[in-house]
């Protein structure tokens, strides 16, 4: 039993999905995931069962919202939804695909974005622990602030500062970042040649760069009219977008509300459930 919440979410927008279906004339898989919840390696089996039952189809809209996550697993659910598109895979950004959602948006044909929609920098994020708490941290940003270093940003404050990053962040591993960032390059590069730029890799590999290293914020909004040219981009018609919004609205009254009304300090655990032929990643209270 979902809670009521989460069931109503499920039910309502269910009806807009078959809405949506009939108007496109073409299956649409939603991957949503809450502000709770990160893209990891276990969704990677569950997006290939749902993708298993749905079966290979000749075109597919993915409707995403997601802060982001593990670039590789998010590398690999791209593929999957490229292996099971014939024709033309559209992803549809109502509102966010952050980050490592970013790469699962360069494995499209197409992608569609409203004024409201946004990317972001494809950043890996580390996990360290500050003051007895675990905290994510962009590689974007430490690199940044070693740059800063670098340039004398600092002063006479430069060494300690040093020292300070050193005793949370060890120095020797910054060479182990750099090559990471690198590494999400070459994610979306190979993503964006299999489709979108497959008659231009010399593109897709500009584009990739850009996308991965060219902005100093981790939370940077790519709108749509940054991506002229640099992405190909979906006409949905004003029909359409009427009923993605209203999926959005639905998503954002009933599953981000219910997570923001959990009260400090409570309990929630992972839940999973499927949303017409796609997934939804939140979370439920258990104790609070």
């Amino acid at each position: 039993m979902l809670p009521e919440s989460l069931q109503k979410f499920k039910d309502e927008a269910e009806k807009v999905l078959s809405e949506l279906e009939k108007l496109r004339g073409n299956a649409v898989f939603p991957l949503l995931y809450s502000w709770n919840r990160l893209i990891a390696k276990p969704d990677v089996d569950k997006v290939y069962d749902c993708l298993l039952k749905m079966g290979s189809q000749p075109k597919l809209d993915v409707i995403i919202f997601s802060r982001g996550g593990d670039p590789d697993q998010a590398y690999v659910i791209g593929n999957l939804l490229q292996s099971f598109v014939s024709e033309k895979l559209t992803v549809i950004v109502p509102r966010y695909a952050k980050s490592a959602a970013t790469l699962i948006v360069c494995s499209a044909d197409e992608v569609a974005m409203s004024p409201a929609s946004e990317l972001g920098p494809i950043d890996l994020i580390v996990e360290m622990e500050i003051n007895g708490k675990r905290r994510y941290i962009s590689v974007i940003s430490i690199m940044e602030l070693m740059n800063m270093i670098r340039s004398g940003w600092f002063g006479d404050m430069a060494l300690k500062v040093t020292e300070l990053i050193d005793k949370r962040l060890p120095l020797l591993e910054l060479g182990d970042y750099g090559r990471l960032t690198d590494h999400t390059v070459n994610l979306a590069e190979r993503l964006l040649i299999r489709r979108m730029w497959r008659d231009d890799p010399e593109h897709a590999k500009r584009i990739a760069k850009e996308l991965c290293k060219d902005y100093k914020s981790h939370g940077a909004a790519i709108v749509a009219s940054d991506l002229e040219s640099k992405l190909k981009m979906a006409k949905l018609g004003e029909e359409v977008w009427k009923l993605v919004w209203d999926l959005h609205k639905l998503w954002i009254d009933n599953v981000i509300g219910y997570e923001n009304s959990f009260p400090e300090g409570a309990k929630y655990e992972p839940i999973d459930f499927k949303l017409g032929k796609g997934l939804v990643f939140c979370t439920q209270l258990i104790e609070g």
